[in-house]
C-alpha cells in the first residue's frame, strides 16, 4: 500500500486522508458503554471505528453505494488509524479498550489488507464485495464491532 495520502479508495476515486469527505463522529456513531468511553482518551476515533466495523459487517455488492461506504470505511479503519503499518496493540487505551479488541481489530485487518493488496486500492467496490475472501471481512467484521460495542451491526445513520 502507499502513503495514507497519496492512495486510491476502493471505488476508483482518488483518496486524500482529510480532504472532501465526511468524518463519522458522534452522530453516526453506535452507543458505547460508558465504562469503555472513560478510559478511552479518544472516542471520537473510536466510534469511526465501530462506523467502520458496522459497514464492513452489512455491505451488499451490487447496490447503490450507501453513505457511509466502502472508501469510508477503508478510511476509518486504516487511513486514520495507520493500522496497515503499526500494530493495533499500540492503540489500547487510546481508541482500544484492552488486547481483546486489539485482536480482534488485527483480525479484520488481515484479510481486509489481503484483499486491497490483491485488487489494488482502485478497484470496483462490487469487486471487493464479490471477493472469495470477502465473508472473512464480514464476520471479522461482525465479530469485532459486537466485541467493542455489545452490539449486532447495523448500518451507522447519517
Amino acid at each position: 500500500m502507499s502513503s495514507t495520502n497519496d492512495r486510491a479508495g476502493p471505488n476508483g476515486d482518488a483518496r486524500r486522508a482529510g480532504r472532501g469527505r465526511q468524518r463519522g463522529r458522534a452522530s453516526h456513531c453506535v452507543e458505547q458503554e460508558l465504562t469503555t468511553m472513560i478510559a478511552i482518551t479518544w472516542p471520537d476515533r473510536r466510534a469511526d471505528i465501530t462506523n467502520a466495523l458496522s459497514v464492513l459487517a452489512t455491505l451488499q455488492p451490487h447496490g447503490i453505494a450507501p453513505w457511509p461506504g466502502l472508501t469510508e470505511a477503508v478510511h476509518w479503519l486504516i487511513d486514520d488509524t495507520f493500522w496497515d503499518s503499526h500494530d493495533p496493540r499500540n492503540d489500547i487505551g487510546t481508541i482500544l479498550a484492552d488486547t481483546s479488541e486489539a485482536e480482534a481489530i488485527i483480525a479484520t485487518l488481515e484479510p481486509l489488507l489481503a484483499i486491497v493488496g490483491e485488487l489494488g486500492p482502485t478497484a470496483p467496490d462490487d469487486d471487493y464485495l464479490t471477493h472469495p475472501r470477502w465473508h472473512e471481512v464480514t464476520r471479522a467484521a461482525t465479530d469485532t464491532h459486537q466485541l467493542m460495542t455489545g452490539k449486532t451491526p447495523s448500518r451507522p445513520q447519517h
